[in-house]
């Protein structure tokens, strides 16, 4: 009898020991979530036509917040003390309720306002679902975007609607940016769309997703744009260049919703395929996968961090304690120790210290993208950063080198045919410049030696690594065509590696082969500069999401550029620098090098850029 009720009570105990809470009342798939700022509360709603709010963190139900006659699709809280909350319906109505009048008025709370925008707007009697839905930080402005693409602006107060249209006629969600000047619309076309919040005027278009968008979030620091596409992929996109620096991949069927943690360490991705995916950022490694067995809708961190919050279809709504999840913390450096103080932003208040010199170039590839273009690469195999480092390099080359606009060859994810016929455009140039002209050559991505030569080549993402002489550009080529085109100098700077070693995880390295590169022989008015030595690695830096020696070397143009400071002495701190984080970062050895063209006095390094 007492072994009996030892089991049970020890069935009891692990069964309460489970590692998440479900949340139950809904009774219909849960569409949206939206937490209170002082992650005390969390609302829901769904297709139940019902907003419901949850005290944290036991998850006790303490409302209804009903009054809509079909679901409540997306949910806008404002952080006042009223508990102000917006949901977005496919009547084709917004409502507004307060949830705190719960105390005075009971568990069922009617709307204090709703508007029927759909028909406002359409005049007609259809109506078109809504969607998404956003309310300004500091304006009486509310949002919504419907199914059939259609973006209102309303003005709660003076009434006033402003729209725009997606020419697709099709639109999943709706993103305002913190300072409310940026709207992102995920199309239904996989195109992601900018607008100013203002006057609705499209800025950007970034294109990558070949299906729908269903789920945008932004990043705590606002840089980072992340997408979640019926195509079944999650991507991330610099919101100041509007590049896309990484493509997460695991779903197999459309991704509906994403989440940054409040601390911008991970990403939640919540899909059809009712996976629940967490990737640690910056890398995008995939830290955890919890099959939910039922599609999945939302998915949302709580402001303080410690719940993850899914729900989705069969009333799912499941609570977790991120302590409770078993995903490892990225290691967070020191604030205290100046050693180890968050890093510059080298994209804000660049200096601008030279006036355009005509005869100036500059030649910028940033290969970052390998895996599009070859199947048989690891996500991990693409090259962190690259295109962050390449596109920063571009404006310090504009506005402290004096290179003009012009005169840049940008290059992103370059494959070998365009690479090869913009640098005979750039030779051609060079040579119209009449011996004037000065070069600046910048490459950030895969490096590789050749298996059996040694001879070190630059990687296009669609060349081979194991045949390197079949569409790479072979250094020694790169050097002899440069140093033989009539400029008056070249600078080769390279954040790259030769010897099957990468900021992550090589193509070579992943295949065990790791060689020492035969030493670059220069000619002609050429100066080469190198993240690394002999067959060190360059390394990233995570916490500036840039390659470590472009951070270090930009840094210092940054900071000393403008000053009539000589290039070597530039080159020597950012030098010193990159050594000393790569052994305190990464317990690994980088060595960043130069050397001048015997064809160059060495004093050249003695005067400024």
């Amino acid at each position: 009898m007492k072994t009996r009720l030892y089991l049970t009570l020890l069935a009891v105990a692990v069964a309460s020991a489970q590692p998440y809470k479900d949340l139950e009342g809904p009774t219909g798939a849960v569409y949206a979530l939206a937490f209170s700022s002082d992650s005390r509360y969390l609302l829901s709603a769904g297709s139940d036509r019902t907003v419901r709010l949850w005290h944290m963190p036991h998850g006790t139900q303490l409302a209804r917040l009903i009054g809509p006659t079909a679901s409540v699709n997306a949910l806008g809280l404002l952080p006042d003390s009223a508990g102000t909350v917006w949901g977005a319906s496919s009547d084709g109505k917004v409502y507004q309720w307060r949830f705190q009048e719960y105390r005075k008025s009971g568990p069922s709370l009617r709307p204090l306002r709703s508007e029927a925008l759909a028909k406002r707007v359409l005049k007609s009697a259809s109506i078109d679902p809504w969607e998404g839905l956003a309310l300004h930080p500091s304006r009486p402005i509310l949002y919504a975007i419907s199914r059939g693409g259609l973006l209102v602006a309303w003005d709660i107060e003076e009434g006033w609607v402003q729209t725009f249209r997606d020419t697709a006629g099709v639109a999943y969600t709706l993103l305002l940016s913190p300072n409310g000047k940026n709207l992102y619309v995920g199309s239904g076309t996989g195109n992601l769309i900018i607008l100013d919040a203002q006057s609705l005027e499209v800025q950007k278009t970034l294109r990558g997703h070949t299906k729908g968008i269903r789920g945008l979030a932004l990043s705590p620091d606002g840089r980072t744009l992340a997408s979640a596409g019926l195509d079944g992929k999650v991507m991330l996109w610099t919101i100041a260049e509007g590049l896309r620096t990484k493509t997460l991949e695991k779903h197999t069927d459309g991704v509906r919703a994403v989440a940054f943690s409040p601390d911008g360490r991970y990403l939640a991705s919540a899909g059809k395929d009712g996976l629940l995916c967490l990737w640690a950022l910056p890398t995008g490694r995939l830290e955890k996968v919890i099959d939910l067995g039922v599609p999945l809708w939302t998915v949302s961190f709580s402001p303080n961090g410690q719940y993850l919050v899914a729900g989705g279809e069969a009333a799912l709504l499941r609570l977790w304690r991120i302590d409770q999840l078993g995903i490892r913390p990225i290691q967070i450096i020191a604030e205290t120790d100046s050693l180890y103080a968050p890093p510059t932003d080298l994209q804000d208040n660049i200096p601008q210290c030279r006036t355009a010199q005509p005869h100036r170039y500059a030649f910028i590839i940033g290969n970052e993208d390998y895996r599009s273009f070859q199947p048989t690469f690891t996500p991990a195999m693409n090259v962190p950063y690259a295109l962050r480092d390449a596109y920063t390099f571009r404006m310090y080359a504009e506005n402290v080198l004096g290179v003009p606009p012009l005169n840049i060859v940008f290059l992103q994810n370059a494959t070998a045919a365009q690479t090869e016929r913009e640098l005979e455009k750039l030779l051609l140039l060079i040579q119209a410049s009449r011996g004037k002209a000065e070069v600046f050559f910048y490459y950030a991505g895969h490096g590789v030696p050749h298996p059996q030569t040694q001879e070190s080549y630059l990687l296009p993402v669609d060349a081979s690594p194991t045949a390197p002489d079949k569409g790479g550009i072979r250094l020694t080529d790169l050097v002899q065509k440069l140093g033989g085109s009539g400029a008056e100098k070249v600078w080769i700077i390279l954040d790259a590696c030769f010897s099957g070693g990468a900021r992550e995880e090589s193509p070579l390295a992943a295949r065990g082969i790791r060689l020492r590169p035969k030493p670059v022989v220069l000619s002609g008015p050429v100066v080469f500069i190198s993240a690394t030595s002999a067959d060190e690695e360059a390394l990233p830096y995570h916490q500036a999401r840039h390659g470590l020696f472009t951070y270090f070397l930009l840094k210092a143009l940054k900071l000393k550029g403008c000053t009539h400071t000589p290039i070597e002495t530039l080159l020597e701190e950012a030098a010193t620098e990159t050594t000393r984080y790569s052994l305190l970062l990464h317990n690994k050895l980088q060595r960043p090098t130069w050397i001048v063209s015997p064809a160059l006095s060495e004093k050249i390094l003695g005067s400024p850029w």
